[in-house]
């Protein structure tokens, strides 16, 4: 099948994840990561951890904790009922993650883990194979 361009606007497409990690290591290997839309870029690339000394670093799987954390640090005498985020499961997002990623070929997730190896590290992500 072949594969449309993603970085070709805002489009949408009809692809599946396996499709998708594919182009993301097709396009990595043709060009570079660092050439890849900032959607998908490792973040490594995007924020330069390395260069830049960054007050807080947040995640995913924390998103409303670490929202928290920054408007307190931004504006600490705002009171937390103005600004109430979503409450989130991040288990429910592990696992269907977990489930999805487990019917990717293994090939694939190695390459994959290879173009986001720092952002595994950085990040403290596991790799299970």
């Amino acid at each position: 099948r072949q594969v449309a361009r993603l970085d070709a606007g805002f489009q949408k497409f009809n692809i599946t994840l396996l499709e998708f990690l594919r182009y993301i290591i097709f396009y990595s290997r043709t060009y570079s990561a660092n050439d890849l839309d900032s959607h998908w870029k490792p973040i490594s690339m995007v924020c330069n951890p390395c260069a830049i000394k960054y007050d807080i670093i947040g995640r995913f799987e924390t998103l409303s904790e670490d929202s928290q954390a920054i408007l307190d640090f931004v504006h600490p005498n705002i009171p937390e009922f103005i600004y109430e985020f979503p409450k989130q499961d991040p288990k429910v997002t592990s696992i269907n993650c977990d489930e999805a990623f487990r019917k990717i070929p293994l090939k694939v997730r190695r390459s994959i883990y290879e173009i986001y190896r720092e952002d595994f590290l950085l990040f403290d992500y596991e790799y299970n194979e």
